[in-house]
Formats: structure tokens, sequence, C-alpha cells
């Protein structure tokens, strides 16, 4: 645990992490206020669908410049740049709501402010968490991690409970609100670094040796060739450092085991001379003037974030994580975003043929009055879908951050294991959802595994992140991981479409076929859990090395 100097600031760190969280997890409301907005501006469902692009957009490829400005000018300030435009965003959509002016392209740049600011100050507060406490960063990140996915769930409460009727007043609260909230949370977020922090940082990054964190090590000069084994001063940073190619038993091969304790690494100079002409070579490059100092030790040099986007573009293993977060996200997120025309398709099933074989005469106002009906119960399903994936989600984040940590320390199992359960988990329901023909049940029981499933891999991942390249540039990784999803997104989501367009009576405007609307794009993805189990268990097999 971190020193007790600075243990309670890090702590109320940590706690308003957590409203800030919930105050920024606001983007998938969308759906929410969404049909009121377009209704009273005068746009279409066309519309509404390039509204919610453009709320995606801000805080998925604006992650990455926001993780950015968190690595270089810190989560404080950061967060602070958040609240400003959450509250510029919403407030805009409350004055366009409220003046009812249908411009498509201020509404879009108002939802991109916001969803922008959303993400990037709940990239701040895991950071901060993630550094603050570098030796449980599975149980500290699952915090502001759950509590993003709570948010949902607790402002649709809200929005239920008292702004039933008032859509313009609840764009006007989460203007105020959730603003008001991540601004003075900014002021209590902090990073709190110490030498023990640092150097446990340096040393999980070397693991994977890279040349950033390599650098944070500074060496003295080498022995002459008559010295002996105990002669040869120890890296000041790496008197702890561990060998995990070292483990017992055959489940050494897949990273299962105990590691051997610091205290028995060899200290030859045969084992240390490669490592320790690593280290110093770099030295000699970014420090030559202080090379006659045996003990001193600088902060690293700091890299462009060109720099370090390249870095991480041409490193097979972030590579390797970013298709994985990549495709069991943009799966997730495909759910989530279908879940109301799947809710549709099996609501109407087979109705078309209930009516027409209907031996009444009902009048166009009759069959109004009873398509109302259906939609209004239709609605409250979707309504209970999206609260299910939302605690779901919630559940799987909190969950998993904890058990990554416990796994990890306690058994020393890679957290990626349990990503490779992750993926099990969702591939079922991905079959549940394409077998699914027209059982409400069902429905919750695909929205509950499926979002727990995407809670566990955004539970799980940022510490995966963190132990492999570091808490220096948590921020600009984890940024840059999450423009993946959007990219699966986009694509999975166009498929359903296609199939589900297919399959949609021209005249209604819905389709009556079941699971038959859209199982195939479902089909697919199942498909790619596959791929995605195998391609985990690579990695493993590869990191289990180091």
């Amino acid at each position: 645990m971190p020193s007790s100097d600075h243990l309670p600031r890090r702590l109320v760190a940590l706690v308003t992490s957590i409203f800030i969280c919930l105050a920024s997890g606001t983007p998938y409301l969308y759906g929410v206020f969404a049909p009121q907005l377009v209704s009273r501006v005068g746009l279409t469902i066309s519309d509404s669908a390039t509204i919610s692009l453009a709320s995606n957009l801000g805080s998925g490829v604006g992650g990455l410049p926001g993780g950015l400005m968190i690595d270089h000018f810190g989560p404080q300030i950061s967060i602070l740049v958040g609240s400003i435009c959450i509250f510029v965003g919403y407030f805009g959509v409350f004055k366009i709501y409220e003046h009812q002016w249908g411009n498509l392209f201020v509404i879009c740049i108002s939802m991109m402010l916001m969803g922008f600011g959303s993400i990037t100050s709940y990239f701040a507060t895991l950071k901060a968490a993630q550094a603050n406490f570098p030796k449980h960063r599975g149980a500290a990140g699952a915090f502001p991690v759950s509590s993003y996915g709570l948010s949902a769930t607790l402002f649709s409460v809200i929005a239920a409970t008292f702004y039933r009727d008032n859509t313009g007043g609840l764009l006007e609260f989460l203007a105020l609100f959730c603003g008001a909230i991540a601004f003075v949370g900014s002021f209590f977020i902090h990073i709190y670094l110490e030498h023990e922090d640092e150097d446990d940082n340096a040393l999980e990054a070397q693991k994977s040796l890279t040349e950033e964190e390599t650098a944070l090590i500074s060496m003295p000069e080498a022995p002459s060739s008559s010295a002996g084994p105990e002669e040869i001063p120890q890296p000041v940073t790496a008197a702890r450092m561990e060998r995990s190619d070292s483990l017992p038993g055959s489940f050494r091969f897949w990273g299962l085991g105990t590691r051997t304790p610091g205290s028995s690494i060899s200290s030859t100079a045969e084992d240390m001379q490669p490592f320790l002409q690593n280290i110093r070579d770099q030295n000699k490059t970014e420090q030559p003037q202080n090379n006659n100092n045996p003990f001193f030790k600088s902060p690293p040099k700091s890299k462009s974030p060109f720099t370090i986007i390249k870095d991480r573009l041409t490193d097979r293993i972030f590579l390797t994580h970013y298709f994985i977060v990549s495709i069991i996200s943009g799966m997730g997120q495909t759910y989530i975003y279908t879940v109301g025309f799947i809710v549709t398709a099996q609501y109407y099933y087979n109705k078309d043929q209930v009516q027409e074989n209907s031996d009444l005469k009902i009048n166009l106002r009759g069959i109004a009055g009873v398509h109302a009906k259906i939609a209004t119960s239709a609605a409250a399903l979707q309504a209970l879908q999206v609260s299910i994936i939302s605690l779901a989600s919630f559940s799987g984040r909190l969950f998993s951050g904890f058990m990554s940590d416990f796994l990890h320390k306690k058994f020393h199992i890679q957290r990626l294991w349990i990503v490779v359960v992750t993926v099990i988990i969702l591939s079922v329901g991905q079959f549940i959802t394409i077998t699914n023909v027209n059982s409400a049940h069902l429905i919750s029981v695909s929205s509950a595994i499926i979002g727990g499933s995407y809670g566990l891999v955004f539970g799980t991942y940022p510490a995966v992140v963190a132990d492999s390249f570091g808490t220096r540039t948590f921020s600009t990784n984890w940024g840059l991981i999450c423009t993946g999803p959007l990219i699966t997104l986009f694509f999975l989501n166009k498929y359903f479409g296609v199939i589900y367009d297919s399959q949609t009576d021209p005249t209604t405007g819905i389709c009556y076929r079941g699971n038959e609307c859209y199982k195939g794009a479902f089909e697919f993805s199942f498909g790619l859990c596959f791929i995605v189990f195998f391609t985990t268990l690579v990695i493993i097999y590869v990191q289990r090395k180091k």
C-alpha cells in the first residue's frame, strides 16, 4: 500500500473520482431524451442517428487527444476542461430544445463537446487511480470504471422520477449538475508519486523492455574485468526485479505459478551484464553530463505525443491489445445500440399475420390505437433492457477490477485470463441472441450477459495496459486503444442495418420476423468471439516469458 503520508489524500481522490465518473457517464443517456429532442426541433430518425454518432465520435475519437492532454497537463486541468465541455455541450442542446432550433450541425457539435468532456474527465480519474495505487491498479481502477458504467442507470431513474414530461428541464439539469460535479471534483484529483511507486512502475514496464520505461533507471559505470560478482553495483531501481521465466511446473507455459522472489535473483556478472549494458548505453546518450556520478538518477526525457503514438502503433503487443479491445467492446456496443431494434422485432413477431387473419374490420384509427399501445409496451421493454445492460456493466467493471488484482497477486495469474473467460461469456450471450425467436425473458438474459461482458473487459484492461506500458503515458495509451471499438461498431452496425432493413415491411416500417430480422449480424459476431479467444491465448503465451 502507499505510505501513510499520502494515503488519505489518495483515498479522497479515489472517492471523488466516483462522483466525477457518475457525472461523466451520461453519453449513453442520449436515448432517454432523443425522441423528444428530434420531434421538437423537427428532425428525422436518421438525423437522430447522426446525433448519436456525433456523441460517440466525441467520446471515442476524442479520447485520444483527451489522453494526450491528461498525460501532458495532468488530471486536474484536464477535468476542468472536461467539465466546461460537458456544461457547454448540454447547455447548448438545452437552448436548442428550448428555442426549437433544428440546426443539425450545431446539435452535433454540442453533443461532440459533451462526449469529449465526459471521456476526458473519465480518463483523467482513471489515470489518477492507476498511478496513486500502483500495487492495486485493478481494484483502484474498478471504482471510476464501474461508476462510469452505472451513470446511465442513475440518470435514467432521475429522468423518470423528476423530469418525465420535462425534457428541457432534464437537459438543463444535466448541464448544471454534471458540469458542476466535474468542476468541483477536479480540485481533489491529484497524482501523488513517491520513490517506491516510481520504482514499481519502472519494474512493471521493464517486463516489456520498452525504451521509454528503461530510461527511468540510471546506472553506474561498468566494473573492471577483474571485479568479482559481489563487487558489481546493483541498479538503483532494479533491486527487486523478478524473473518470471523460472516458474515451476507446466503451468508457467500459460503464465500461471509463483514467481521467484527478488532475493533469489542471481547477481553474477554473466547474468546481469546484458541488462546493465543496455541501461548504461541509454544513459550515455540521454545523460552524458552525469556519467561520472554512479548514483545520479533523474526523470526521463518526455517524448512528444506523436512519438508515443508512433511507438505504440509499431508495437505488436500493443496492437494485439488494440485488436482484442476493439472486437470485444465493439460487439458489446453494437448490442447496446441495437437492443431497441431487437426488442421491437421480437415484440412485433407475427403480429402482421394476426391482423391479416382477423375477421374483425378495424378502421384506421383503431389500428393506430393498437400500434400506439404496442409501441408503448415495446418502449417499456426497451427501457428495461437499457437498465439491465447498465447494471450488468457496472457489476462486471467492479468485479473484474478486484478479481484481476486478487488473481494477479495471490496466484500470479495474468489478468488476461479474465479476458479469456469474458470472451466465453460473451459468446454465450451472442448465441442466445441468435437462437431467441421472441422471448422477452431471454432478451433480458442476453442483455445481462453481454452487458456484464462489456463491463468485464473495461474493468480488466486498464490495469493490463498500465502493467504493460506504465502509468506515465497511460491516458495516451488508453485513449488510443479506445478508438478501436468505433471501427468495429461502425461496421457491425452497418451490417446489422443492412440485414434489418432487408427484412422490414416497406408499408409499416416494422420487421415482424423475430430473430430473423438481425440473426446474421450476431452470427458474424459469434464467429469473431473465436478469433479473439485464440488471439488472447496467444498473447498470454507470449507475455508469460516476461
